[in-house]
């Protein structure tokens, strides 16, 4: 029995241990081709669209590629906060299973998911107009992968990009 428990609690503290440290500030690598990756994602989506809609569709997919320079990532009080570069930072429970965080600019009611495993964060937040999944991934001791999709019913498939971040 004393075996099993000190093995249940060895165990315990190496899976906390080996879970990837996300907290600091992490800055965009290759930021000179980061727009042509987020212009090429927004092709991709607008080329299988009607020859008609895609002049309205490219701005509306362009204002959702925002490039962050600087990621601010920590977590705090069973809360997990992200930040892009100036803007206010945006907050969700660890606990969040699709539950209610704010209103956006336009009074859309946003919701979020919170999933962690021990080398990824991803935050999912959905609207009436579709899914954001941000996934913030390590792939290095001070590297990460940070990649969107973009998925909506007026899309003809979802929308994604990738880029690559170190910590400062």
């Amino acid at each position: 029995m004393k075996k099993t428990l000190l093995m249940t609690v060895m165990l315990a503290i190496s899976a906390n241990a080996a879970a990837a440290d996300f907290n600091g500030t992490w800055q965009l690598q290759d930021a000179n081709d980061t727009q042509a990756k987020l212009d090429e994602a927004v092709e991709s989506v607008a080329k299988e669209m009607n020859f008609f809609i895609r002049a309205l569709a490219r701005p509306a997919l362009k204002k959702q590629t925002q490039i962050c320079t600087q990621w601010r990532l920590q977590t705090v009080d069973n809360q997990f906060q992200w930040q892009c570069d100036g803007d206010d930072a945006l907050v969700i429970p660890i606990s969040a299973q699709n539950e209610f965080l704010r209103k956006d600019e336009e009074g859309v009611e946003i919701s979020g998911t919170f999933q962690r495993s021990d080398d990824a964060i991803t935050t999912i937040l959905q609207s009436e107009r579709g899914i954001r999944t941000n996934t913030w991934k390590m792939v290095g001791d001070n590297e990460l992968s940070y990649r969107v999709k973009l998925e909506s019913e007026k899309l003809p498939k979802p929308m994604t990009w990738m880029l690559s971040y170190k910590r400062e």
